[in-house]
């Protein structure tokens, strides 16, 4: 725009110079009429003064005529766009961002044209599944120019062919696939979208960078099952989770219960254990003992009198226990004069308090 300005003010100081010249050629002429007579101011009929009256309009149209084909002449293309240039009718060059100046009537451009990348919003299309689940679904492309030329004269419309083979390839895709499917199947609808435009929109000039279905939004009817899918999935999940709740925690406490068991039953034998070897150890000194005292009484008794006295206390010790119980009882004693002559644990006890007193003394 600034080069424009200075073109054109460029352009009126060359025109005032041309007026000025004028100017000075008509004082001239003026001053040479004075020296020389008057040319006649008719000729053939028509009033010649009348005709140079009229020259300064004309030169002032011819004047601003000049200015606007210069000005259209020259063009400033902004960053980031390209601009057509045509000559007489048809395909010359494309013009680059910066200033540039063009032949007057002859170049036209016809079109500026974006090489930014561009986000072109798909309107929602009604599609079916491979089930026949009616759905809409809509989308989103970012596509830039890569080629001016082939941009605006391979196709009239870009725009709305780039649109409408989206959603033709949108509908493709999604009858392919099951309604449960399109829901996870996002990634994949993309790039075979991504891919097939690529390879559609070459011969435009045209670089589709990114394809991305937004909204997939079933049938109100469908929607309505769905949610009671979702609902029923959700109950049987519960009812599997508590189920399986329930039976960790009776696994869990079956598992507790037999090692409580199994931890007592592992005391109560070492309980035993322990109970049967000090009944052991108790029965082996009683027995050591009773083995001295026998050795000791057989030093002064006969073994048969030394035996018959270990009988004899045994006997006594077991007739005391028997008296300290709670229950009634009845013990019989062998008297002296029973079989057995002299041999009577009561025959026996003497003999042994005898020998008893007799060793103190």
């Amino acid at each position: 725009m600034v080069a424009r300005v200075f073109f054109l003010g460029w352009l009126l100081s060359l025109s005032a110079n041309t007026s000025n010249a004028f100017v000075s050629l008509s004082c001239s002429n003026h001053r040479g009429s004075q020296m020389h007579p008057t040319p006649p101011t008719s000729i053939a009929g028509r009033d010649v003064s009348t005709s140079l009256d009229m020259i300064p309009p004309v030169r002032n149209i011819l004047i601003a005529s000049l200015l606007a084909v210069g000005a259209s002449s020259v063009n400033v293309i902004k960053q980031g766009n390209v601009a057509i240039v045509e000559r007489l009718g048809k395909y010359k060059a494309c013009l680059e961002p910066g200033l540039h100046i063009t032949v007057p009537i002859v170049d036209n451009i016809p079109t500026t044209i974006t090489r930014r990348e561009q986000v072109f919003d798909i309107p929602p299309q009604k599609c079916i599944t491979q089930d026949n689940a009616p759905l809409a679904a809509d989308a989103v492309v970012y596509w830039k120019v890569i080629d001016p030329q082939k941009a605006y004269y391979s196709v009239v419309d870009l725009e709305l062919a780039i649109q409408n083979l989206v959603l033709t390839q949108l509908r493709s895709e999604i009858g392919k696939l099951t309604l449960d499917a399109t829901f996870s199947a996002r990634e994949q609808i993309n790039s075979i979208l991504l891919s097939d435009l690529e390879q559609s929109t070459a011969p435009w000039g045209v670089q589709i960078t990114r394809v991305e279905v937004r909204d997939i939004v079933p049938n109100p009817d469908i929607m309505a099952a769905m949610e009671m899918q979702m609902a029923a999935e959700r109950t049987k999940r519960a009812v599997i989770i508590e189920s399986e709740g329930q039976r960790s925690r009776a696994v869990n406490e079956a598992e507790g219960e037999a090692q409580s068991r199994l931890i007592e039953a592992k005391a109560a034998a070492e309980a035993i254990r322990l109970r049967a070897e000090a009944e052991a150890a108790r029965l082996e000194l009683e027995a050591q003992g009773a083995a001295k005292s026998i050795a000791a009484l057989a030093e002064r008794l006969s073994p048969e009198e030394a035996a018959s006295f270990q009988l004899a206390r045994e006997y006594i010790d077991a007739q005391r226990q028997l008296a300290t119980s709670d229950n009634a009882k009845v013990i019989l004693s062998a008297d002296g004069n029973s079989s057995g002559g002299g041999n009577s644990p009561n025959q026996v006890l003497a003999k042994a308090m005898a020998l008893y007193e007799t060793s103190k003394e």
